[in-house]
């Protein structure tokens, strides 16, 4: 009865998965993707590059490096990682 974690969608492009810190390590992301995989063809999303964890989630969850760029507003180096059935 608690919300634990959510996707935000905009299309095909994941704005973001985020999960209760608590609640991380538990299965929530990946049933949270699996749940927009289920109805989407192709998605996409950017993410930092230091944050290997999440690279690394990504790339078990099938999603590949399209491309490597900087995010405008931080500076940081990005990949821009995409997903296709």
């Amino acid at each position: 009865d608690e919300i634990l974690g959510f996707i935000g969608l905009n299309g095909d492009y994941i704005e973001g998965i985020f999960v209760c810190g608590e609640a991380q390590s538990r299965g929530i992301g990946k049933a949270l993707l699996d749940h927009v995989k289920e109805r989407k063809k192709k998605l996409s999303l950017n993410v930092y590059k230091k944050n290997r964890r999440a690279v690394s989630f990504y790339q078990r969850e099938c999603f590949r490096i399209g491309e490597e760029g900087t995010d405008e507003n931080t500076g940081e180096s990005e990949y821009l990682m995409i997903w296709e059935s």
